[in-house]
């Protein structure tokens, strides 16, 4: 604001300067006395202003009257917020071009899978199209907007039990083995992880409720090593925060998703893995282990918060070598 009150005062003197003889010093100064206790914008910049925020307000309004679960609501605020952040315009002014620079920004700065990118791109698609709809904008900027083209094989990508270890074996504090060991023991999606409270668990039994897609609950378990690392994260960290994982530094607030992504990245860039390594990969490599060791699927399915069984069978691909070992156990012996 001081840099636009010097560019004005500057400008009044320039104007003055050509019409009439006056001390500039002089008109400066008593300029300066009126307007400190001013703040001045421009016309552009007022423009400029964002109603980000009300419009947010009025699309969760809607979503929520149309049934959507509090663990949706809370994903698309959190993602339209962020938006927010880095879009700094009406609504009805942002283009295409604003959409596409901030992917390619977001992107640069904290290198998202092609998913989760995939998965921003949903959520803006809603939102401005909810508004045109809702004749609240002219136009729906994100109509041009395309989802990434993903390798579908590599939606399902999991991790072998080397990897496993060698990512286990590159943590260096008891918050990263716990979160290891949590990520794939219990299987959870990253927002169950994230929305995880110590109130959920119990230690009798090393297991936990997770609030699930659907707004659905289910028991989850995790493994006894899972549970000496928790309690040893537990009894070390800062803070009095209910939730199950939470930052570092004060005010220790809950971890998020992006924090979440962040962590594992910084863990698998000390290995010299190749394949691409997010929360996720440790949910398929949990299922994908457990029906190589022979659990049923239809457990599986309970453990994963499958609806459809059909989903769950996924993990039951077998490629050529599984084939080839149970028909040499099976049928050529």
């Amino acid at each position: 604001m001081e840099d636009q009150k010097e560019f004005v005062i500057i400008k009044i003197l320039s104007e003055l300067q050509e019409k009439y003889d006056i001390n500039n010093m002089d008109v400066k100064n008593l300029l300066d006395k009126h307007l400190s206790e001013y703040s001045l914008i421009s016309n552009e910049t007022a423009l400029m202003v964002s109603d980000l925020s009300d419009k947010i307000k009025f699309f969760i309004g809607l979503k929520s009257l149309e049934g959507l679960s509090k663990q949706s609501l809370r994903r698309y605020q959190e993602e339209l917020s962020m938006f927010g952040r880095y879009v700094l315009k009406p609504v009805a002014q942002i283009t295409v071009n604003d959409i596409r620079r901030y992917f390619a920004t977001i992107q640069s700065a904290r290198d998202y899978s092609k998913v989760t990118i995939n998965g921003k791109i949903s959520i803006l698609r809603s939102f401005f199209g909810t508004l045109y709809r809702e004749e609240v904008i002219p136009k729906d900027p994100t109509v041009r907007i395309k989802n990434i083209k993903v390798d579908v094989k590599s939606l399902r990508e999991h991790l072998t039990t080397e990897e496993l270890e060698i990512i286990r074996n590159v943590c260096i504090n008891i918050r990263e083995k716990a979160l290891i060991e949590f990520l794939y023991s219990t299987g959870c999606r990253v927002s169950e992880v994230v929305e995880s409270r110590l109130i959920d668990i119990n230690w009798d039994s090393n297991s936990l409720i997770v609030h699930g897609k659907g707004d659905k609950y289910r028991t989850v378990y995790f493994s006894v090593k899972c549970k000496l690392y928790l309690k040893e994260y537990i009894q070390n960290r800062n803070g009095d925060n209910e939730s199950l994982f939470i930052g570092e530094r004060s005010p220790y607030r809950s971890l998020t998703k992006a924090g979440l992504e962040k962590i594992v990245k910084k863990i698998a860039s000390r290995t010299n893995i190749k394949k691409s390594i997010s929360p996720h990969i440790f949910r398929h490599t949990f299922a994908t282990l457990a029906l190589q060791r022979g659990m049923d699927i239809t457990i599986i399915q309970q453990l994963l918060g499958h609806s459809e069984i059909n989903t769950t069978q996924i993990y039951a691909k077998t490629n050529t070598r599984q084939l080839q070992i149970a028909y040499e156990k099976f049928i050529a012996a």
